[in-house]
């Protein structure tokens, strides 16, 4: 179901008053918009219904309504009820002897879970757990996924560039003015290992994380050095040996060992090689940075904003970095409107070898509904 720019929660019993175009004056709809609807393209919630009201200047009219090419009633009123979740074509027509008048409405039906007292702040759900390889990620007491789950201070490794968790809320966690999402984090100054979020509303209404994503685009999403639809492969060496990788830049390179750990993922389907997709950020990292504090160290600089797992100013206050959904671009890099979020997905956005500790990988503590933990 395609997505529209203008959301609207409507109430049970609504009703909408239309102007629309007519072919004579002796059948004219006046405008009153008095329920401040003044839009032709709507959406419902699931379970609600819409009455739409029109009111002519004249007497002995004959009434249609048609919902996708099926004629419904023929009353002065029509009520819409959401019952299943779609997109909906609704015609208005109103005829006499002098003349006719039509509108037409396009209404899309969404289911919008909206939280209640019993809905947790946090994730509820995880659906996918696929870490690229990593110091931590080839050994198994680090591989909880479930351990985000909730208000926790566990930390779950995403592993190298383009490692990712998938997961949800009991709730959608509603589009509002300001920032809605926070995740949370355990990094420090010169340690940023900046993750990128993307987003997802349950379009069909399955609790199913299948419908279209988007990312929310940070600070460096339009950047020169920043690469979209970038793939990545890392191949088994099946061993505790350097993790070789190429990608479609026609670059090749590998992930350098410097624990006694196997760092390529012994859980995951994919054990000869594996494939990540998504936007790579440029590589910012440095081996032989000489901090002011901690001397020779790999240094690893926060983005400015709209990355996970990220030394930006707001972590302080957070212990972690918050998000909004108006950031919200489609794969063409597109601003997109989404009436909220009910799932997530975090990944690795750096491919770097960073001295001692020789690689870039995110990792994350919770996410959690804003609204709900203010």
């Amino acid at each position: 179901m395609k997505l529209r720019n203008t959301f609207l929660t409507l109430l049970a019993g609504t009703i909408v008053f239309c102007s629309c175009s007519d072919d004579e004056d002796h059948a004219v709809l006046p405008v009153l918009n008095s329920s401040g609807l003044d839009k032709t393209e709507l959406e419902l919630n699931l379970g609600e219904s819409l009455t739409i009201s029109p009111k002519l200047n004249t007497d002995d009219v004959e009434y249609q309504w048609v919902v996708n090419e099926e004629v419904l009633s023929r009353e002065a009123n029509y009520t819409f009820k959401a019952e299943e979740i779609g997109d909906y074509n609704i015609k208005f027509s109103a005829t006499n002897g002098s003349g006719s008048v039509d509108c037409n409405y396009q209404l899309a039906v969404i289911k919008f879970r909206t939280a209640t007292e019993e809905s947790s702040a946090y994730l509820t759900t995880v659906f996918e757990y696929k870490p690229a390889p990593s110091d931590l990620t080839g050994i198994d007491r680090f591989m909880d996924f479930n351990s985000i789950i909730g208000n926790n201070n566990n930390s779950l490794d995403l592993g190298a560039w383009g490692g990712y968790v998938i997961a949800g809320f009991d709730h959608t966690i509603s589009n509002r003015e300001g920032k809605e999402i926070v995740v949370f984090s355990d990094i420090f100054d010169g340690a940023s290992e900046p993750a990128i979020v993307v987003v997802s509303f349950d379009s069909n209404g399955n609790n199913k994380p299948d419908d279209e994503w988007f990312e929310l685009a940070g600070s460096e999403y339009y950047a020169e050095k920043t690469i979209h639809n970038y793939e990545i492969t890392y191949t088994n060496p099946h061993g505790k040996k350097d993790i070789p990788w190429e990608d479609n830049q026609g670059e090749t390179g590998s992930l350098i060992m410097f624990s006694e750990s196997e760092y390529y993922p012994n859980f995951i389907p994919e054990q000869e090689s594996v494939v990540f997709k998504g936007t790579k950020l440029e590589t910012k990292a440095s081996p032989t940075y000489n901090h002011p504090i901690y001397g020779f160290f790999p240094w690893k600089p926060a983005r400015e904003w709209g990355y996970a797992s990220n030394y930006s100013e707001e972590y302080l206050i957070f212990n972690g970095n918050t998000f909004d959904i108006d950031w919200a671009v489609d794969n063409e890099g597109k601003k997109v409107t989404l009436p909220g979020v009910d799932f997530i997905k975090i990944y690795t956005a750096e491919n770097a070898n960073v001295g001692w500790k020789a690689i870039t990988a995110a990792s994350i503590k919770s996410v959690a509904d804003l609204s709900l933990i203010e």
